[in-house]
């Protein structure tokens, strides 16, 4: 697709707006009606399954039924063959929270404190009501946020990029993947919990003007979204470090029960103590060596060969996981636990679903599945050579 190319008839497209793992989207005339609309194409990796378009197509039939002032819904939902799928929402002109905080960071050298109340509280409201509707954005961050001179506060994307997503098989990007609550990555049910987490990340990515977590990786940063609490801000009071800490954490019940809670606790107009410690996705002392262990050696088998020798002596010398450290001479692989039978099979497997290294969770469930195989050949073999002696030797005995 280029500028000036015109789609059905209806609909000529101005120029490629934002191109997402979610698909391109074009800012496009619509002729008919002489206004200016998005198209969100829909990438074919989800147009193939039928499955993903059937889900796609109830959460828009549902989300058609719903309207709030604050959210930018699509207005049709375009199927055919020649462009594939598509959904149409209405352009809000304006810029992006992530410009529109650039614009303050110029002129002041930061983000005002009071403004993350007059331009977030409408977001928060949104998110409420939409929790309250059984409905969730699962895909906020600030490049879905408009700030309209003539609009107000736009939230774009809402449930629909979310759905298109979950429903692809590709690995989440840098931008994408920081504002994925802990259950997310997990691959668990998200709803308006990780909304509140995504929309907490907001408020302390404009508080600090920078990102919580770094990261050289995708697969470092879900380990230290999943691993370690977020930092505290420096030179915030205490209301607002106990609010984000709250509203972060990696278990959705702690977090508050609603977004505008969270925004009234960062105020200091409620009380807010820090919550609880920040658990590990590890049960017992036992499991957390053998999880860290075996996401050690994922990591290493999932990074370039180095030269070092691997030996088979089991050695743990941090309490924290590190997918980017050097290969350490005295690290034991997978292949050397699976073989030598020092863990289960199952724990293995978990621990490479955890430490989202899907191409190494294949590779094991392949070898494993060979091996099995091979065994059972081995085995049959055996049986039909015990049989064929035992045949043999009774047919000499009755010949003789």
């Amino acid at each position: 697709m280029q500028p000036g190319q015109l789609i059905l008839g209806e609909f000529l497209l101005q120029r490629l707006a934002a191109n997402h793992q979610t698909g391109e989207v074009w800012r496009a005339l619509e002729i008919k009606v002489g206004r200016i609309v998005l198209l969100h194409f829909i990438p074919e990796p989800f147009r193939i399954s039928s499955a993903a378009m059937k889900r796609l197509q109830r959460h828009f039939i549902t989300i058609r039924q719903w309207k709030h002032p604050h959210i930018v819904l699509a207005d049709r939902l375009v199927e055919q063959s020649e462009y594939g799928a598509f959904f149409v929402s209405r352009f809000v002109e304006g810029p992006l929270l992530n410009e529109y905080a650039t614009q303050w960071i110029h002129a002041e050298g930061r983000f005002p404190f009071r403004l993350i109340f007059d331009v977030l509280r409408p977001v928060a409201v949104a998110l409420d009501e939409a929790r309250a509707q059984n409905l969730a954005h699962r895909s906020l961050s600030l490049r879905m946020i408009v700030v309209s001179p003539t609009e107000g506060i736009q939230i774009q994307g809402f449930d629909l990029s979310g759905v298109i997503r979950e429903g692809l098989n590709i690995p989440d990007d840098s931008e994408t993947i920081r504002y994925l609550a802990p259950e997310q990555i997990l691959n668990r049910k998200a709803g308006a919990s990780s909304d509140q987490y995504a929309f907490a990340m907001i408020v302390a990515e404009l508080l600090t003007n920078k990102v919580l977590f770094t990261a050289d990786s995708t697969e470092e940063l879900r380990t230290k979204i999943l691993t370690i609490p977020p930092p505290m801000l420096q030179n915030y009071q205490e209301c607002v470090n106990a609010s984000l800490q709250r509203a972060l954490h990696r278990d959705p019940s702690v977090r508050f029960p609603s977004c505008i809670h969270f925004l009234d606790g960062l105020s200091g107009s409620i009380p807010v103590d820090f919550p609880p410690p920040y658990t590990a996705p590890i049960q017992d002392a036992q499991s957390s060596i053998v999880q860290l262990e075996l996401l050690d050696s994922i990591y290493t088998l999932s990074a370039p060969k180095t030269e070092n020798t691997l030996t088979k002596t089991p050695s743990i010398t941090s309490s924290t996981v590190s997918p980017t450290s050097p290969v350490l001479e005295n690290q034991i692989s997978v292949r050397d636990m699976i073989s030598e039978k020092l863990v289960p099979f199952k724990k293995v497997m978990a621990a490479a679903q955890s430490a989202n290294a899907e191409k190494i969770v294949l590779k094991i469930k392949k070898e494993h599945q060979i091996r099995f195989v091979f065994y059972l050949w081995i085995f049959l073999l055996f049986i039909s050579l015990l049989m064929g002696y035992y045949f043999f030797r009774n047919h000499i005995v009755s010949f003789m």
